[in-house]
């Protein structure tokens, strides 16, 4: 579904490229929060927008490391994903698509049992899920709103605890951090 950007123009306030960065980035950031990750800091950049959050290996193996690039995977189908609930199109950051599918090329190539097809088709499914909570969906225009501000005020980079602060007014922050696949998406261990 999320394959190409929408041949549909952004209209209202999406139409501002600058928004729609900041819609793209309150995808990230919103992805994160329900795979339990902490936001570290959001650069603002019209490209390729960052986010960096705490993805660490929880072990000292490839299953730890192919967790990482899929939490990764994940985050940039959130980001789209958001702008095409938010703004009706998924434009701003098309080329996360080319880094879906090299991503997905080397989880597949890694864990040798499936091919990269299935591995980004599970994973979009995974993003898609998150923003099947209405409060998630609910979050991500004010979310946006907030790092727009900070844009519009100078600000390039936003502090994580500012993020993480505003997204506890719209999603609270899981208890303690549980592995991701466990909470969201079961694919078995390789």
């Amino acid at each position: 579904m999320y394959a190409q950007p929408s041949c549909v123009p952004p209209k209202g306030r999406c139409a501002e490229q600058g928004f729609r960065l900041a819609v793209y980035e309150a995808g990230h950031a919103l992805t994160a929060r329900a795979l339990g990750l902490k936001v570290i800091s959001v650069r603002m950049l019209p490209r390729p927008p960052v986010l960096v959050s705490d993805k660490t290996f929880t072990a000292n193996n490839w299953q730890s490391f192919i967790e990482t690039l899929e939490i990764r995977i994940i985050e940039l189908f959130g980001g789209q994903i958001a702008e095409e609930i938010a703004c009706s199109s998924n434009s701003c950051c098309s080329g996360d698509i080319a880094r879906i599918d090299e991503l997905c090329r080397l989880v597949a190539g890694l864990r040798g049992d499936v091919d990269a097809e299935t591995v980004l088709f599970d994973l979009e499914d995974v993003a898609q899920k998150i923003f099947t909570d209405t409060a998630v969906r609910d979050a991500i225009v004010p979310i946006a709103e907030f790092f727009h501000a900070r844009t519009e005020a100078g600000r390039e980079s936003i502090d994580g605890a500012d993020i993480e602060a505003e997204l506890d007014k719209f999603i609270p922050a899981p208890e303690k951090k549980k592995p991701w696949h466990k909470k969201m998406f079961s694919r078995g261990a390789a």
